[in-house]
């Protein structure tokens, strides 16, 4: 076994383990769906929406870009001293700047419910989500150190015990209780105390509460960058569902909502892919062949990505078909267009690599700001023409944007050698193969998943058919198989 699929078995075994929660806990909250779609008529998901926006956007403020400066940070300290004055300077910067941050939101919670939803009505629910933003932000230090020692067994545990908490919790506050969207919020800030809590020994052990200057400005030069960029970002994924109920009701944000929420399970990979590659690339980004391996890396991880997005649009109509009730049917329209966004903007994951081992943060906000401009100016512009699909399609341009502005940025300051023939081939692959979907007869869901089982089994095919595996490449995988059958 070559030392190429030593890494990729290092980096994929964390990902399945890190992934494995995720699919777990989306498996639940997708047998649930047909619950909720029940429970929550369409206006209410629309009110959810606009919750959701609001939360993506106080995620970066929340964290000041100190979660990616504690990874990246890490790996420059010479000892546990240091690594525990790096954690400490975390702490306690997130007391301050977010306790702070927090109060005056709660003074703001009837003014922003009045802007968001025209009445004071859900106050409360915004203070509730709030409250959860500032406990929940401490939760990262001690599964960053986690990722840090490639514990991903236990980062997986605590994943999905954290997540399967809150799915038990927001069943018995929205389907027993009855509370609504205010359920879902208060059920997130019961868990995030909960697990706040039972991390307090570990989140103890690792810090020496102590306030250093020096750390402090070191951290936020890296990480302060990701907040303009982290909103931005965020403005970009989420304020589609904000444009649109700006010129349609909220009935028609509910139903976008269901389809982003189908479309996001694209991004479960990425997210465990991330969680699993930054470590392994900042403790191998030294290396001579860094370039070359990190390249290598991402044609395997981008094949992934190809064949998980072209199952989503395939399986698109479907699933929300058997899933949801009749008055949701029509968010399958837009999921392959949201599947594609997302699926673009999964790709910056490597990118990103470029610019946190050169410590050039100050692209992403730049780029993002571009990006963001692009979206805007399509949710304007074609919305009003096309509904649901102009916001959709202005996701797209803004992913693409995004992507081709960062990678300028990225390759410039750490250039990896990305095989590009070869991720042609996996687009090639999937536009062919989604094309080939799309004219084939759809006259009930049955023909149409047996249609999309067909497709998706053909992908690895056509891309054996095109050369996209090498021979050194197939006798590894050969030997990889053999050694997991004798196992």
């Amino acid at each position: 076994m070559t030392a190429m699929f030593g890494n990729v078995r290092r980096i994929f075994g964390h990902l399945i383990v890190y992934g494995s929660a995720d699919v777990a806990i989306l498996a639940i909250n997708f047998l649930l769906l047909p619950i909720y779609t029940r429970v929550l008529s369409p206006a209410e998901y629309g009110v959810l929406a606009l919750v959701l926006v609001l939360e993506a956007v106080l995620k970066p403020l929340y964290r000041w870009g100190l979660d990616t400066s504690f990874l990246r940070l890490y790996y420059d300290c010479r000892d546990d001293s240091d690594r525990k004055t790096l954690a400490g300077t975390v702490i306690v910067f997130l007391l301050g700047a977010n306790g702070g941050l927090t109060v005056l939101l709660l003074v703001a919670a009837p003014v922003l419910s009045e802007l968001l939803f025209g009445s004071r009505d859900h106050a409360l629910t915004l203070s509730l989500l709030f409250a959860n933003g500032f406990i929940a932000s401490f939760i990262f230090p001690p599964l960053t150190r986690l990722r840090i020692q490639e514990r991903s067994r236990a980062y997986a545990a605590l994943t999905f015990a954290r997540s399967l908490g809150t799915v038990i919790v927001r069943l018995v506050f929205v389907v027993g209780l009855r509370w609504s969207v205010m359920g879902i919020v208060l059920a997130d800030v019961v868990v995030s105390t909960l697990v706040i809590a039972g991390l307090g020994p570990t989140i103890s052990s690792m810090t020496t509460w102590r306030f250093s200057r020096s750390v402090a400005r070191e951290m936020l030069q890296f990480g302060l960058p990701r907040v303009p960029q982290g909103l931005m970002h965020q403005g970009m994924a989420m304020s589609d569902r904000f444009f649109l109920g700006l010129y349609l009701p909220l009935e028609q944000v509910g139903v976008y909502l269901i389809g982003t929420s189908i479309a996001s399970l694209v991004k479960l990979y990425p997210v465990a892919f991330s969680t699993a590659w930054m470590p392994f690339a900042f403790d191998s980004m030294r290396r001579t062949d860094a370039p070359q391996l990190f390249g290598r890396l991402a044609s395997y991880a981008f094949a992934v990505l190809g064949f998980l997005t072209l199952a989503l649009a395939c399986l698109a109509q479907p699933v929300v078909t058997l899933m949801t009730p009749a008055s949701f049917h029509a968010a399958a329209r837009v999921v392959p267009l949201l599947a594609l966004g997302m699926a673009i903007q999964s790709t910056t994951t490597f990118l990103s690599t470029s610019i946190n081992v050169a410590k050039r943060t100050h692209a992403y906000p730049i780029a993002t700001a571009v990006a963001a401009a692009v979206s805007i100016a399509g949710y304007l512009a074609l919305i009003p023409r096309w509904g649901i699909f102009g916001a959709a399609t202005a996701v797209v341009a803004g992913q693409i944007v995004l992507v081709a502005t960062l990678g300028g940025f990225a390759q410039r300051y750490f250039a990896i050698q990305y095989e590009w023939l070869r991720l042609g081939k996996v687009v090639l692959s999937a536009g062919m193969l989604y094309g080939i979907m799309t004219a084939l007869p759809q006259t009930s869901t049955a023909l149409t998943l047996g249609s999309a089982v067909g497709v998706l089994a053909a992908y690895p095919i056509l891309l054996l058919s095109l050369g996209f595996f090498r021979a050194s490449e197939l006798r590894e995988i050969r030997q990889l198989m053999a050694n997991l059958r004798s196992r």
